[in-house]
């Protein structure tokens, strides 16, 4: 009885031995298929990594959206995003974007939606500060969660991250233009709220918004921020 109770534990052991667990992809949220608009507007205040901006106000930004949503959770969108100020020592500043994404909507959890995207990017940059021009393309890769709270209230929070490659023009003291790789980070964190108008869902969004353009400031590659507030509303058509 032994011999034979010992025959089958070896006999067995291999077809539970190394057994890998079945391992389940996050799902994919089902959501209602039509078009999407975002409007948002933006109360920025510049900063630039040697101190040349001296004790500047806020001023507006616009963020504009226009995309289409499919049911199975997949999403392209085409967005705009347009900054310019004039600084306290007589500097305008401009900075603006172009963003073709797709994406695809997750639901790990019942109330966390998560959302990466990836796309293309035009960016320009100009500055009277040692008067540049920046303008490139390039790739942005970026992510968008948010954690349902109750009542039609969530938690939001993003970021998107861009290269850019192209020319920088510049005309200071003489013109010349040089070839230019920049870095675009952005992050936002905040408050949303959900709510339906007969067949078309949206919500409002207030937060926290920050931008870090890297190496296209001055004519020796230095940084500008960009940090203030968010205000935006969604429609989904």
């Amino acid at each position: 009885m032994k011999n034979y109770t010992l025959t089958l534990l070896l006999t067995a052991a291999p077809l539970f031995a190394g057994t890998p667990a079945p391992v389940a992809p996050a799902p994919q949220q089902n959501t209602e298929q039509g078009w999407t608009l975002g409007l948002e507007v933006l109360a920025l205040q510049p900063y630039q990594s040697e101190g040349y901006y001296d004790d500047n106000d806020f001023d507006a930004g616009y963020r504009g959206s226009l995309g289409y949503q499919f049911n199975d959770g997949l999403f392209v969108k085409a967005t705009y995003f347009g900054y310019a100020t004039e600084t306290d020592n007589n500097e305008d500043l401009k900075a603006q974007y172009v963003d073709l994404i797709v994406g695809q909507n997750f639901k790990p959890m019942d109330k966390l939606t998560m959302s990466p995207f990836a796309g293309l990017r035009w960016g320009n940059f100009k500055e009277d500060l040692g008067d540049i021009e920046f303008d490139g393309y390039g790739v942005v890769l970026g992510l968008d969660v948010t954690r349902a709270l109750g009542n039609n209230f969530s938690l939001y929070a993003n970021a998107k991250q861009s290269l850019l490659v192209g020319t920088t023009d510049y005309s200071y003291s003489e013109s010349y233009d040089s070839d230019t790789t920049g870095f675009v980070t952005e992050v936002g964190l905040g408050l949303q709220y959900d709510f339906c108008l007969g067949s078309v869902a949206g919500n409002v969004r207030a937060g926290l918004e920050g931008q870090y353009w890297a190496g296209l400031s001055d004519d020796d590659s230095e940084n500008t921020s960009l940090a203030g507030f968010a205000l935006g509303v969604n429609f989904r058509f």
